[in-house]
C-alpha cells in the first residue's frame, strides 16, 4: 500500500498513542456489539443502537474507514478492521472493569453503573485500568456477567451460556449473564433473585408470547417470577440440571 492509500489515522497524543474521540469510540463499541468483528453490520442497526439519524451514521462511517477502523461495503455492511477491533475491546475492557469497581468496592448498585461508566470509560487510562483490574483479582466478568477481554484482547470462554428462551421448560439453570438491560428491569430481576450465579428453576413459557416463568429458592426472594420474552432473551443461562446439554453461543 502506498502513503497516499494508507488509512490516515488520528494524531498522537500522550505516549504517541491516537487520540481518538468519545463518538469515534462509542461507534467501534456498538458495531463491535452487534457484530461486526465478524460479519458485515447495516448502517441502519447502528444508528438504531446509537440512537442517530441514519445519514450522520453514514458520514461517520466514511470517516472510520478513511481512518482505518471499519471496512465499509454499500452491499456488506460495516465490519471492523484488526485495528478497529482491538480499540473496541480496549474500550469494552475498561467499561466492565469500572463497573465490577464501582459495585465491588465503592457499592454502587448495578443498576447506576453503566451511566456512570459510559463517561469513564473514554478518558481513563490504560495503566488505571490494569491496576483496577490487579486490586479486583483479575476478574473474568463484570456485575451483569459480560465477560471482561485480558490484557490482549481476549475475551474469556462462556461456554454453555445460552439465552433463556432457548432452554428447555422443566429445567434448573444457573443465570451467567444479563445482556444489555435497562435499569429498571435490572431492579426488578434483582428483587426477584434473577442474578448471576443464581440457580433457578425454569417452571414453563406460557403460550401465545406469554411470559417465561422461573422459581428461585434464594431466600427471601418470591417464589415465582414472570419474565416477558424480550427480556427473558436477554438473560444467558447454563443448565443445572438433568436434561440440558449441548454447546451455546459465545
Amino acid at each position: 500500500m502506498s502513503d497516499a492509500e494508507a488509512p490516515k489515522l488520528p494524531p498522537p497524543g500522550r505516549g504517541g498513542e491516537p487520540v481518538i474521540s468519545e463518538s469515534v469510540e462509542n461507534y467501534l463499541k456498538a458495531i463491535f456489539k452487534l457484530g461486526g468483528d465478524r460479519e458485515g453490520v447495516a448502517t441502519g442497526s447502528i444508528a438504531e443502537r446509537l440512537g442517530v439519524r441514519a445519514p450522520s451514521v453514514s458520514r461517520m462511517l466514511k470517516r472510520l474507514g478513511e481512518q482505518g477502523w471499519v471496512d465499509h461495503s454499500a452491499y456488506q455492511g460495516v465490519r471492523l478492521t484488526e485495528a478497529g477491533r482491538e480499540h473496541a475491546l480496549r474500550v469494552i475492557r475498561a467499561h466492565r472493569i469500572l463497573e465490577t469497581y464501582l459495585v465491588e468496592v465503592l457499592g454502587m448498585t448495578w443498576d447506576r453503573v453503566d451511566a456512570e461508566v459510559e463517561r469513564l470509560e473514554h478518558v481513563v487510562s490504560e495503566e488505571l485500568v490494569n491496576r483496577l483490574e490487579e486490586a479486583l483479582g483479575f476478574p473474568e466478568s463484570d456485575p451483569h456477567g459480560s465477560p471482561i477481554p485480558d490484557r490482549e484482547g481476549r475475551l474469556p470462554a462462556t461456554g454453555d451460556a445460552r439465552p433463556l428462551l432457548e432452554a428447555s421448560p422443566g429445567t434448573s439453570l444457573e443465570v451467567r449473564r444479563l445482556r444489555e438491560v435497562e435499569p429498571d428491569a435490572l431492579q426488578y430481576l434483582a428483587e426477584h433473585g434473577v442474578v448471576p450465579g443464581a440457580v433457578l428453576h425454569f417452571e414453563r413459557l406460557e403460550p401465545f408470547e406469554g411470559p417465561a416463568i422461573l422459581r428461585s429458592d434464594r431466600e427471601g426472594a418470591p417464589r415465582s417470577v414472570a419474565i416477558g420474552r424480550p427480556l427473558a432473551a436477554r438473560i444467558w443461562v447454563a443448565p443445572r440440571g438433568p436434561g440440558e446439554s449441548g454447546e451455546g453461543s459465545a
